[in-house]
């Protein structure tokens, strides 16, 4: 999912061919060109057994707690290469090493695969560092809570904190207030689309291991939600800020996807907010 202009004709995000909605989204123009961070090195992160590989962000000079990242996308585009500018910045302001996870994409890849994928990847970090945060965007944020909720008590307890960005994917009714169009692929019909093909069998409504507005599901010690103040999805970030141990800081006058536009002041200023560091 996202805001932000691209080339040639909008997708159709409803009823539209995951390959074709996967080659627009590789072509838009902050993951064609990126502005990324001169300090930061990029490497491959290869898939070990059942622990999926991604892309490493590096800063120079590292002092923080590592991160592990999962992308958005609607759970159907998107990939540790067409959020680069996202995963860099991270690094770069947190002063951490980034993990940005390549999770399995829906329809091909149904609901608990991206759950299954994000739990292995953090228990892979968590073997080289004692402590981690989680941070996701979009659809991303619903990963990384999967992520966590998939975890050992005591690898839990490993976990500082968990920043979600504009999240997007939760399973509850799309209120009316929110409005009904499907520009950039954020309305009622787009996102009954992203759930039909990523949870065909309807198992995540209500469920403690998949829905974090259920009983029982395990939330993160410390969780920032950064609401857009212009995203129709806003009302996802106020149902996760309003969660035990969740706060929420609303990034005013910004849209869906507003990291894409990293560097831009406004962008980067709303990152340093959320995850604290900077130079």
């Amino acid at each position: 999912m996202t805001a932000r202009a691209a080339p040639d004709m909008p997708p159709d995000w409803i009823n539209g061919d995951p390959r074709d909605l996967r080659r627009w989204r590789d072509s838009c123009p902050e993951v064609v060109n990126p502005t990324l961070p001169g300090d930061v090195s990029i490497a491959a992160l290869m898939p070990e057994a059942d622990c999926p590989g991604g892309l490493l962000f590096t800063p120079a000079d590292p002092v923080g707690v590592p991160v592990v990242y999962f992308h958005g996308g609607g759970f159907i585009v998107g990939s540790p290469e067409t959020h680069r500018v996202v995963a860099a910045w991270i690094a770069h302001v947190a002063r951490a090493p980034v993990v940005s996870v390549r999770y399995r994409l829906a329809p091909e890849h149904p609901l608990p695969a991206q759950a299954l994928d994000g739990t292995a990847a953090v228990r892979r970090q968590l073997r080289d560092h004692p402590h981690l945060r989680l941070m996701g965007d979009s659809a991303g944020a619903m990963v990384a809570l999967w992520a966590f909720a998939g975890l050992a008590a005591q690898e839990r307890a490993r976990i500082v904190d968990a920043v979600l960005f504009y999240p997007g994917g939760l399973a509850m009714p799309h209120p009316a207030s929110a409005g009904g169009d499907e520009g950039g692929g954020l309305g009622p019909l787009s996102m009954a689309s992203y759930q039909r093909r990523l949870d065909p069998a309807g198992i995540a409504p209500g469920n403690p291991a998949y829905d974090p507005l259920a009983p029982g599901f395990a939330l993160p010690p410390a969780t920032t939600v950064v609401g857009a103040g212009d995203d129709p999805l806003f009302y996802s970030a106020q149902a996760l800020g309003g969660l035990p141990g969740a706060r929420l800081v609303v990034a005013r006058g910004q849209g869906h996807g507003f990291l894409s536009a990293l560097p831009a002041e406004a962008a980067m200023a709303n990152l340093r907010r959320a995850i604290g560091g900077g130079p």
